[in-house]
């Protein structure tokens, strides 16, 4: 008889034992033709993906000869609680720093934006945001390649600034600039949204997995928070946690930031998710948003 330790250490069911499930194509189907909410699973051969597998969530689960896709739903969950942030975006001006190939853009643009501007280092991500915007007919996209600490844009010329998945790879120092930029960037009452995974979750997890990697006798010291520490890159070397973003934003004349708390989706009964989402230490990420003030800016 097969033996499950659950180890539930405040927010996190680790269960020790059980493999991951191997698919074909037609247990695939079955598995995935469940009525679906947002703590289903949904998993996709790598030949059956669409154009739009990275938008719609889904992540390399099996690194075998599978080449199996799993949907992270906490992922796109994530980036709509985010997004709920800007509020009604129809006839806006909106700026994405650190567009990548257009994921947060080309939404935008599909929720009825005014205008979409889009800075990022790589020529290749703005070449790709720009091609996929136009493939859907949408004319109304600006890239610009450019550092985040310098924008390439006049002052007061947006509505919004987003800012998603990029401030776990720039420095503190970095930060500040960027978000001085932002700043000069919003007309008077405009809002600024980060969106970037919470250090404080990351540190706590990586502890449940090194105990989980104990009780198999392997090296609880080779397991390492994903992106750092060469595993398998360092691309995540600014990760932060709540306070220490707070504390940035309050180095500026923004209004105080106000964070978006989401529910651990682990498996935990409904009652203690939501009592855990309270504590910043739960949340996987941050989501915080700031206003540029309007008398402040208005009567200089």
């Amino acid at each position: 008889m097969k033996i499950y330790l659950y180890l539930k250490c405040g927010f996190q069911m680790i269960i020790l034992a059980p493999q991951r499930p191997i698919f074909n194509h037609k247990s695939l189907s079955e598995y995935n033709n469940k009525r679906m909410n947002w703590k289903s699973k949904e998993y996709c051969k790598k030949e059956d993906l669409s154009n739009h597998y990275w938008e719609q969530g889904f992540f390399h689960f099996d690194f075998g000869e599978n080449h199996t896709y799993k949907r992270d739903f906490e992922e796109i969950r994530l980036r709509d609680l985010a997004l709920f942030t800007l509020g009604d975006i129809k006839g806006k001006t909106i700026l994405d720093i650190g567009c990548g190939d257009g994921l947060y853009s080309v939404t935008f643009l599909k929720l009825g934006a005014e205008k979409v501007c889009g800075q990022d280092l790589s020529e290749d991500y703005i070449r790709d945001a720009s091609r996929k915007s136009m493939e859907l007919g949408y004319s109304n996209f600006t890239g610009i390649v450019g550092d985040c600490s310098k924008l390439q844009f006049e002052d007061n010329s947006f509505d919004i600034v987003f800012s998603g998945d990029v401030f776990e790879h720039i420095t503190d120092e970095l930060k500040l600039k960027f978000i001085q930029e932002a700043y000069r960037v919003l007309k008077p009452g405009g809002i600024f949204t980060v969106k970037t995974p919470n250090k404080s979750y990351l540190k706590f997890s990586n502890f449940l997995h090194r105990i989980k990697a104990v009780t198999r006798f392997k090296n609880p010291f080779n397991i390492h928070i994903a992106h750092t520490k060469n595993n398998p890159d360092n691309e995540h070397h600014g990760l932060i946690n709540h306070k220490n973003l707070e504390n940035i934003f309050l180095n500026t004349m923004f209004h105080y930031p106000i964070t978006t708390k989401a529910e651990l989706n682990k498996g935990m009964p409904e009652g203690l998710s939501k009592f855990l989402s309270n504590y910043n230490v739960f949340n996987q990420h941050i989501i915080m948003t700031v206003t540029k003030p309007y008398f402040y800016e208005l009567y200089k």
